[in-house]
């Protein structure tokens, strides 16, 4: 009897000890929602091109969040970007308690013109977090990803291409020689 009265002693501070967790352990209360692809592809020519973030952030609490997106990207994608911005910077925004903001361009990446020093296809990475103000700290964040292709031909392709012309031609000639000759 004692036995059976110590498990469900001991089950008891279990379930509690859990339920303190759970409780413990909470969602972010910043969450910021896409509504274009977080993984993009640009097509990068002689001149700048714009990738664009577009989505909305929703504050999941009861009281108020003050708050501001920053970008955070590193080499080796900050050699593919000319510029990155974000949509809510200094001195940031409120949200009201479960508000959220209406869709807007949360960041748009400025990719610099094709650059043959850089491999291609390349990426770029950056995470765009909440940062609360006025203390800084993070709030949320989210990863995005722009890989980075180039429309102008490469060399092997190019180089194909002129050794196709040059072969038709002389295919040409010698079936004019070979219609004189007979």
């Amino acid at each position: 009897m004692v036995l059976r009265s110590m498990r469900f002693y001991l089950g008891g501070i279990l379930l509690l000890g859990f339920l303190g967790l759970a409780s413990i352990v909470k969602a972010d209360s910043l969450s910021i929602v896409y509504t274009s692809a977080q993984d993009q592809t640009d097509v990068v020519s002689a001149g700048f091109s714009s990738v664009v973030f577009t989505g909305f952030v929703v504050n999941n609490t009861d009281a108020a969040i003050t708050f501001q997106l920053t970008d955070v990207l590193g080499p080796p994608s900050s050699f593919y970007v000319a510029s990155l911005v974000t949509g809510i910077g200094f001195p940031g925004i409120t949200l009201a308690g479960g508000e959220s903001t209406p869709v807007f361009d949360l960041a748009t990446v400025a990719i610099n013109p094709f650059d043959p020093s850089l491999v291609y296809p390349g990426v770029v990475s950056f995470n765009l977090d909440a940062i609360a103000l006025p203390t800084g700290g993070l709030i949320t964040e989210s990863a995005d990803t722009v890989r980075v292709v180039t429309g102008v031909p490469e060399a092997a392709t190019l180089q194909l291409s002129v050794i196709a012309l040059l072969a038709g031609f002389l295919a040409m000639r010698v079936r004019l020689r070979r219609q004189r000759i007979s």
